[in-house]
């Protein structure tokens, strides 16, 4: 009987186990959504569409939020300049360094703990500058900051929620 209930515990445990993929078979991964805004001629030809990078950015992160690290996410994201990748892996690192059982506090790329699961839509974008803040669907109240810009023709998102964003331009909690 012992034995028996060992095994339904073990297989129990061992059933339960995260999919949570460890960085090796991240990186073999496939991101949704990541493929490089460029507008087609069909389109309308706007500046305002530049922000269509900025959402499709954050609501990839999100569909790949429960297979991916932050990190890995963002080194496997097209969509991401340099900049905010090497700035998010300065974020993650001393955070860890400050605080090692615990680390982040809060997601960098949301600004927060928590996130609408639905996704993002757009709230606001000014072309000029190229500051984008989406709003959650469903969340309304749930606002983050971003930042797009244009690197040799391509839009891509070069801040997001704290990362490599200034403080006047964050969303206030």
């Amino acid at each position: 009987m012992k034995y028996i209930l060992m095994l339904i515990f073990t297989i129990s445990l061992v059933g339960c186990q995260s999919t949570k993929k460890n960085p090796s078979e991240a990186s073999e991964l496939e991101l949704p959504n990541t493929d490089l805004y460029e507008p087609l001629e069909s389109e309308a030809s706007s500046e305002d569409e530049n922000y269509q990078a900025a959402l499709d950015f954050i609501n990839s992160y999100i569909e790949s939020i429960d297979q991916l690290e932050i990190l890995e996410f963002a080194r496997n994201s097209s969509l991401a300049t340099d900049k905010l990748k090497s700035e998010l892996e300065n974020i993650v690192i001393l955070a860890w360094e400050e605080n090692p059982r615990i680390g982040l506090l809060a997601d960098p790329l949301f600004d927060a703990q928590d996130y609408p699961p639905n996704g993002f839509e757009l709230h606001e974008f000014n072309p000029q500058t190229g500051y984008v803040i989406v709003k959650g669907i469903d969340w309304e109240d749930f606002k983050v900051a971003m930042q797009v810009v244009d690197v040799d023709g391509h839009i891509m998102v070069d801040g997001c929620g704290i990362v490599n964003m200034p403080e006047n331009k964050r969303i206030e909690r």
